[in-house]
């Protein structure tokens, strides 16, 4: 990864890089020391186990052991629309607050820098995931009363629902635009996206997705032919790779 600058060493565990996200913010990745990192990863066993508890494991496909994007793209197979927005500043705008009484205060502390779990923390991911549970259920209970066979899934930082009814439109947004509200985080309306089965294919998390199946999107097919083309032996195998949309394995036989 290339760095554009570095901001300031605020501690002798990490120092603090801005990137430049392309569209003229940054964002600030926190690049620990190896022995911190290592410090840090012993509290994940107990961070997944609190994860365990919580609804966030019924809908969240990032970040998970056994689950991958073409997992998640296969919940969304065989809908007519799918929406996906997408959470600004996910791990930055996560607080202490959102894990009471699910994160021991000990673990917080020690998690947390400069008030939240930040990018670039091995721990990080999985106490977002454990701060947006709520934001979840939410969603899902709600959803329920307005398409009962709509799917709601999230991928980090961006939510998908897929639904057969398009005037139940405005009402799935307000849902969702209220449970992050509620809940103290923040849409980037930048990201807002609709998806119609009638143009042939959506896509979710880089994988296409149609009325029976998934498959490589246009993108990723381009994106291996000039990896080959350029004899870029190792992007073309991750790219070969990605493109087989291999469910894992836990899962072949139930989707297999």
């Amino acid at each position: 990864m290339q760095y554009l600058r570095e901001e300031s060493v605020n501690a002798p565990n990490y120092r603090i890089v801005p990137l430049n996200k392309g569209n003229g913010e940054e964002r600030l990745l926190y690049c620990v020391s190896r022995k911190f990192k290592l410090e840090l990863r012993k509290y994940l066993p107990y961070l997944y186990a609190c994860a365990d508890k919580t609804f966030v494991r019924n809908h969240c496909y990032a970040f998970v052991k056994g689950r991958n994007c073409a997992l998640h793209a296969f919940q969304h197979i065989g809908f007519q629309f799918t929406l996906s927005v997408d959470i600004k500043d996910f791990f930055d705008n996560v607080t202490a607050a959102h894990l009471s009484g699910l994160i021991s205060d000990e673990v917080i502390q020690k998690c947390f820098l400069d008030g939240s779990p930040r990018q670039g923390l091995p721990t990080s991911p999985v106490i977002a995931d454990i701060a947006f549970a709520g934001v979840d259920k939410e969603i899902v209970s709600h959803l329920r009363d307005i398409e009962y066979s709509a799917t709601y899934t999230r991928y980090a930082d961006d939510l998908y629902v897929s639904f057969d009814d398009q005037d139940n439109l405005e009402r799935i947004e307000s849902v969702i635009n209220a449970a992050v509200r509620n809940n103290g985080f923040r849409l980037n309306s930048r990201k807002r996206r609709l998806q119609f089965s009638s143009d042939g294919r959506r896509i979710i998390t880089g994988i296409g997705v149609d009325e029976s199946s998934i498959y490589a999107s246009r993108k990723t097919k381009k994106k291996l032919r000039a990896a080959i083309h350029q004899r870029n032996l190792a992007s073309a195998r991750g790219l070969h790779e990605w493109a087989l949309c291999k469910l894992p394995k836990s899962m072949e036989k139930t989707y297999g």
